[in-house]
């Protein structure tokens, strides 16, 4: 965690206090409020994130589709994953991080381009700190169940109201309010899985909102506590030619496996009114996430055997994992909440969110290495190995054994081995320097973030203005920042600054013609400005019939750590290191949308959009590499980290750069139809075509993208107290790659996947709740093999996956709902 800065958190309020506007999404729901399920035609869904006050979702000046939590209720929820995946434009399947956790796309717009709010509030980090794929993690910080009121997601870049980091779209995820009345609830569940390979999950949350000065004073409490046991699911083996078996190995992540893994989160909420036109609100969230790598499933664990690890005689260490990883958040807020006359609103809140990854060690640097470099020669000359050209040590025998060895087969050995070898070897003081270098210092991950954000609503004659300002002081802190050269800097920091201004104005042109005309501007400590403006239209036809459309901006500035002049992270278990690049710009984006909607008076509704995202200097990994400093030509652009890595045969580092431009033309239809005999029928169709029109992959879709997604869900009210109901996904055309020898694209297998639920509701307070998951027991594990012979007899092959993510197979999800 980061030290304190009560001198930015003075100047922060100060300018709170002068009532500087920001974009806050000001909804304080009610605890008690009920909020239909889909397909309800009695209530009206209300929004806020669209345009920062409350209106109708069909009038809001954005694509946004609300998920109620009495409907989270009816279905797993364990990660933002889960709240989101049936709705259209939105895409959950792209892939798997070493966790097993997903990720969050938005109109083929991955999730570094959706930004995170909980109740109004940033959740994005402003710097890598799950680097080596672990980026699913940042979804899992979010309320627990009981807590949450509704979710509000915009599909398409926000970046008027919302700055940075709103590039593919927006979800705010808004919790209940504490009222007069004591409500509280319970809930616990548990999936159980058809196969023991795939591990069971188990739920358990709670929230409790009670007045402590009735109309005066307020608490809230929540938490939860969510376990996922390991899954260690299996490929079926494959026949090669000559009959015989061929077995093949599962992966982490994506591949299906897992390890154990406990999520916690508690949290309070205090409320101050003194009078009915003002509320002051302080929020305190703690958060945390745990996984298990005690056997290096996520990471390679930091031991003398992954030290004394040898490439071609060098020494290629491998290091920063610890036993157990784990990720935290803490976070606070304090809001004002006020009415003036002429029915103005202010919202004025300033929070602090602190996020770390606690689970990594401090890779070897340039000394270390070296040093190693120095003792590994010795010891292999002394044993009777030889220098090759690099004037580094071959070994020809070992411990005794007379037969020559290749260096690899010394990187294979037990660490037993190794150590007596090198022991056998070395002086006494020598052998001392390198058990020296274990265990390795916990290398520091982790961002920090002051955000102070108003807002001011003013309405008059027939506008509806929304001015407001916003100011952002963070840091990321990496300890593998400060490696230069021979040395090390501890604490040294990657800073982040913005400050914004916005306004808008809905103005109502005509009685039924609403014009969303907005702008904003950031300024950035290393960019400088830019302007993101909006246009949007709605027209109120009849009662029954709404079109609205425009053109939406959004803007990201690259991440923190993306732009350190050093080096940035490891590839490799931490043997090859990576640098960031600072002259990387910020990626940009126009939407274009039409939509027209319709409702019925018997409850029967349908929406249709159509859209064009263009996506400009998109940021590309891998793609670019450079000389380290000390051995680069006059004016050859090169990796600034000190000397030394070039004489251990690092001659060149990957960084990421800008390079393409995408666009994302598509369509995204929705519905809901009552059907006869209590029936409803809801269902949402999105067609994504992507093309990435300039760099390497030119003329390509983007990689993991669904061309075609289709999710339905039949609803059946069986009785006042029993609902059932049939969900399926279905995807197609997701795009895997292209095969250059056949000069045709590749596309993962299509499926679809059924889920069969119940809804009891026994009494006022307790629901029981049933779910089938993957009815049909659809294996994601099944994949084809190639076998090619090999000269001197045998075959060997090449195996094609048939799915990107290996998903569960048929499983029983229970759970129970209390409140009071």
């Amino acid at each position: 965690m980061f030290k304190s800065k009560p001198a930015r958190i003075a100047i922060a309020l100060q300018f709170a206090l002068l009532g500087l506007p920001a974009a806050y999404a000001d909804v304080q729901p009610d605890a008690n409020a009920n909020i239909s399920a889909s397909g309800d035609a009695a209530i009206e869904r209300i929004v806020v994130t669209a345009s920062g006050f409350e209106q109708k979702v069909v009038d809001a000046p954005a694509s946004i589709s609300v998920i109620s939590g009495i409907e989270l209720q009816s279905r797993p929820y364990t990660t933002l994953l889960d709240v989101v995946r049936e709705l259209e434009g939105v895409d959950i399947g792209e892939t798997r991080d070493k966790t097993g956790q997903g990720t969050v796309s938005m109109r083929g717009m991955g999730s570094d381009y959706t930004l995170i709010l909980i109740d109004g509030r940033r959740q994005n980090n402003n710097g890598d700190i799950y680097p080596n794929s672990f980026g699913g993690n940042q979804f899992n910080h979010i309320p627990p169940l009981s807590a949450v009121e509704r979710v509000e997601v915009i599909r398409g870049p926000a970046s008027t109201l919302y700055g940075a980091d709103a590039l593919g779209g927006v979800i705010n995820i808004i919790t209940k309010k504490i009222t007069d009345k004591t409500v509280g609830a319970f809930s616990h569940s548990r999936t159980v899985q058809s196969e023991s390979v795939f591990g069971d999950d188990t739920t358990t949350d709670f929230s409790l909102f009670t007045p402590l000065l009735p109309g005066k004073v307020g608490l809230a409490l929540r938490g939860n506590v969510y376990e996922r046991d390991a899954s260690d699911p299996e490929y079926a083996p494959a026949m090669d030619p000559d009959g015989n078996w061929v077995s093949r190995e599962l992966g982490f992540g994506a591949g299906g496996k897992t390890v154990d893994n406990t999520n916690w989160s508690a949290g309070a909420t205090l409320n101050y009114t003194p009078n009915d036109k003002h509320t002051v609100i302080f929020s305190y969230d703690n958060s945390e996430q745990k996984y298990d790598n005690d056997g290096n499933q996520l990471g390679t664990e930091d031991t003398f055997d992954a030290m004394l690890r040898i490439v071609n005689a060098a020494i290629q260490p491998r290091a920063g994992y610890a036993k157990d990883q784990r990720f935290g958040r803490e976070q606070w807020a304090l809001q004002h909440l006020g009415e003036w006359q002429g029915d103005i609103r202010s919202n004025i809140s300033l929070s602090g969110v602190d996020t770390s990854n606690l689970g990594r060690t401090l890779p070897y640097t340039v000394a270390e290495r070296s040093g190693l470099q120095g003792l590994w020669n010795t010891a292999c000359l002394k044993a009777g190995g030889k220098n090759n050209t690099a004037l580094n040590c071959v070994p020809s025998f070992m411990a005794g054994r007379t037969d020559t060895l290749k260096s690899t087969a010394f990187t294979n050995q037990s660490e037993a081995v190794k150590l007596a070898f090198m022991q056998a070897n070395l002086s006494a003081a020598q052998y001392q320097q390198m058990l020296s270098y274990l265990p390795r210092d916990a290398r520091t991950l982790a961002t920090n973030q002051y955000t102070l954000d108003a807002k001011v609503d003013i309405p008059f004659d027939n506008h509806m203005v929304v001015t407001g300002g916003q100011l952002i002081d963070g840091e990321m802190e990496d300890s593998v920042f400060g490696m230069y050269g021979d040395g090390y800097v501890e604490g040294t920091v990657q800073k982040h600054e913005m400050w914004a201004l916005f306004a808008e104005d809905n103005w109502t042109v005509l009685p039924d013609v609403v014009l969303t005309a907005g702008i904003r501007y950031d300024d950035h400590n290393v960019f400088g400005g830019e302007v993101s403006p909006r246009l949007y239209g709605v027209w109120t036809v009849n009662p029954s019939w709404t079109i609205k459309g425009g053109v939406s901006t959004g803007y990201k500035t690259p991440k923190t750590s993306d732009l350190f002049p050093g080096i940035v992270m490891f590839g490799g278990q931490g043997v090859s290191p990576v640098v960031g690049n600072p002259l990387l710009t910020p990626e940009t984006s126009v939407n274009t949308e039409v939509a027209v909607y319709y409702a019925h008076d018997n409850g029967h509704s349908f929406n249709a959009t159509i859209f064009n995202n263009r996506f400009d200097d998109k940021i590309s990994s891998g793609g670019d590499t450079i000389p380290p400093c000390d051995i680069a030509k006059p004016g050859q652009r090169c990796a600034d980290v000190g000397a030394g890595w070039a004489d251990l045969g690092y001659v060149s580092f990957s960084q990421k750069i800008n390079i393409d431009r995408v666009d994302i033309n598509g369509a995204e239809v929705a519905g809901v139809y009552q059907l006869p005999y209590d029936l409803t029928l809801r269902a949402n169709y999105t067609l994504t075509d992507s093309e990435q029109k300039s760099g390497a992959s030119k003329g390509l879709p983007m990689t993991n993208t669904a061309r075609h997604m289709a999710n339905a869900t039949l609803d059946y009210a069986a009785t006042d107290l029993l609902k059932l109901f049939l969900t399926a996904e279905v995807r197609s055309k997701r795009y895997r790659g292209f095969d250059a020898t056949l000069n045709k694209e590749l596309f993962y297998k299509d499926y679809e996947v059924f889920h069969l639920g119940a809804s009891y509701k026994a009494s006022d307070a307790v629901t029981f709740n049933a779910r089938i998951n993957n009815l049909l027991d659809i294996d994601f594990t099944s994949y084809n093999t190639v076998f090619a012979p090999v000269t001197g007899g045998g075959y060997t092959g090449s195996y094609v996956d048939d799915f990107n993510n290996k998903d569960k197979a048929r499983n029983l999800w229970l759970s129970v709902n209390v409140t009071f």
